[in-house]
């Protein structure tokens, strides 16, 4: 009896053994499947993505009072279209006397500038014609984006090549340079980004262009941003059309103050907008506004202080940047707003009358070497763009 259970149970575990090797092996094989058509998948989006990115190189007269002198810029861009209409980033070829791009089959062809639009750093571009058919990329929708998911960007960094590099969206925020400002959150994400890439496509495992790459934080690891492309695609139409976008202006830049800085500088304690600059002959300065005139720094973050608190925009309240872009989206060229502000102590009402905001200049991103990146700061506590939000 003895002998029969030991017999049983060596039989037992030789079983589970065996099954348990079974296991294994057809878990590595799994694995292994899973890897190469994972592989197999990011092969065949870059084959058909990569044809539809074109290399951006752009020179500019430079005004440094040598004669003749010119800069040189590059970045990327993405073809949306068999007649050549390109999109890329606002910075990658402001302020261009001259604009080349280089297809993925080596030819290289003129470009001319259809319109741009600093706010969005947003920018449409069209082809010379060219030998053969132009490939195209698909337009994803950038709303259904979720934190976490893969994303791929094409690009030329350093003017390389055609080159892909992989990662996630790592999260949603806001970012400030040079420019007027970009109202909603950026896309974030891990994928390498290098210098020429700005431009470039950003896209989901589809194949679907979810986002156009637009800078990185210098001296920081794996953290860049791209423009969602739902916000591209709704001001593509006016671009192409009409070269830029109308929008309502109101001529003053601003910023929230923090908590600390209400209590550190004794501020009305009410939460406001405050005004730190008045464009001159802007709405808002016939209207009466007036910025501040004290320069301060606190821990690295530039504030003109003195100026008006504006409380609240045809009634509704901006205590936070959300509630501020709630009602300024509401807005149009033409509209009387009646706006509420603080002004040393005192309530005051106004009405501004909104005119179409005059097209900003934008710095062309040019150099005569590579850089070490493009030029983005994130935003801290601060809202806006490096000397406050525009508008």
């Amino acid at each position: 009896m003895t002998r029969r259970m030991h017999a049983d149970c060596r039989r037992r575990v030789a079983h589970c053994l065996f099954l348990w090797t079974v296991l294994i092996a057809s878990g590595q094989t799994h694995s292994s499947l899973a890897a190469a058509f994972e592989e197999d998948q990011t092969v065949r989006l870059y084959e058909r993505v990569a044809p539809a990115t074109v290399f951006l190189s752009t020179s500019s007269v430079r005004h440094n009072g040598v004669p003749g002198s010119s800069a040189v810029g590059f970045g990327a861009g993405f073809i949306l279209d068999r007649e050549g209409t390109v999109l890329t980033n606002a910075h990658v070829v402001a302020g261009a006397s001259t604009i080349t791009a280089t297809l993925y089959d080596g030819q290289r062809v003129t470009a001319e500038l259809l319109g741009i639009d600093p706010q969005t750093d947003v920018a449409v571009v069209k082809l010379a014609p060219v030998k053969g058919q132009l490939a195209t990329v698909r337009l994803g929708d950038s709303n259904r984006i979720k934190v976490g998911q893969k994303v791929l960007v094409v690009g030329s960094p350093f003017g390389l090549g055609f080159t892909l590099t992989s990662g996630i969206v790592s999260g949603w925020g806001h970012m400030r340079g040079q420019g007027t400002g970009m109202d909603d959150g950026m896309i974030q994400t891990t994928a390498p980004i290098n210098p020429g890439n700005s431009g470039g496509p950003v896209m989901n495992s589809n194949g679907d262009v979810i986002g156009i790459t637009t800078a990185i934080i210098p001296g920081a690891q794996n953290i860049g941003f791209a423009i969602p492309i739902n916000r591209a695609k709704a001001v593509l139409d006016e671009l192409k059309t009409n070269g830029h976008v109308a929008r309502p202006w109101l001529g003053v830049t601003g910023s929230f103050p923090t908590d600390q800085m209400l209590t550190l500088f004794s501020l009305p304690l009410t939460k406001g907008w405050l005004v730190e600059q008045v464009e001159e002959g802007s709405p808002a300065a016939e209207a009466g506004l007036l910025g501040g005139a004290l320069h301060i720094v606190v821990e690295g973050t530039p504030w003109t202080l003195g100026g008006d608190i504006i409380l609240s925009i045809q009634d509704q309240p901006v205590r936070s940047p959300d509630e501020f872009l709630q009602v300024i989206k509401t807005l149009h060229i033409g509209d009387k707003v009646d706006v509420e502000f603080l002004r040393a102590g005192d309530l005051h009402r106004t009405v501004i009358t909104l005119r179409e905001r005059p097209i900003p200049a934008v710095t062309p991103q040019v150099q005569t070497s590579f850089p070490l990146a493009d030029t983005a700061t994130p935003v801290g506590p601060r809202w806006g763009w490096e000397t406050g939000s525009r508008y």
